[in-house]
């Protein structure tokens, strides 16, 4: 499996701004209550609708394959985990199944909504045709 282009944390960055109003807004368009935790959480966005309640984490990406996919983190550092790399800093962990149920990943292109269960233990992803059904 050939791992994903990195992109600058500067380019990353910029779209982490909007990406969370933006996967608010798309569930608030379809009737869903949303709420951002107060405190720091796994999680960005907690939705709420008939089906109940669903941790929901927010990724975006501008870093594209040389494919021209798209290639999206979903991996976080776990606050006051003692899980360093041979450099000595924090590593990334995938999410845990009982800290996120969905994550929804904004794209310049594109949005997603992928269950986390697909993703199943994942650090990153191309969204590639596996997710294709996953658009929204």
């Amino acid at each position: 499996m050939r791992r994903p282009r990195r992109c600058s944390a500067t380019r990353q960055k910029a779209g982490g701004r909007s990406g969370l109003s933006i996967a608010a807004k798309w569930f608030l368009d379809r009737g869903y209550a949303v709420s951002v935790p107060l405190e720091p959480a796994a999680y960005d966005l907690v939705t709420e609708s008939d089906d109940g309640l669903q941790r929901v984490q927010v990724k975006t990406t501008t870093c594209q394959e040389r494919n021209g996919r798209y290639a999206a983190n979903v991996s976080h550092m776990r606050c006051g985990s003692p899980t360093r790399n041979a450099n000595g800093n924090r590593r990334k962990v995938p999410y845990r199944k009982d800290e996120v149920v969905l994550f929804f990943i904004v794209t310049p292109a594109v949005s997603y909504l992928i269950p986390a269960d697909v993703i199943d233990g994942r650090l990153s992803i191309v969204l590639d045709e596996k997710y294709a059904a996953f658009a929204v």
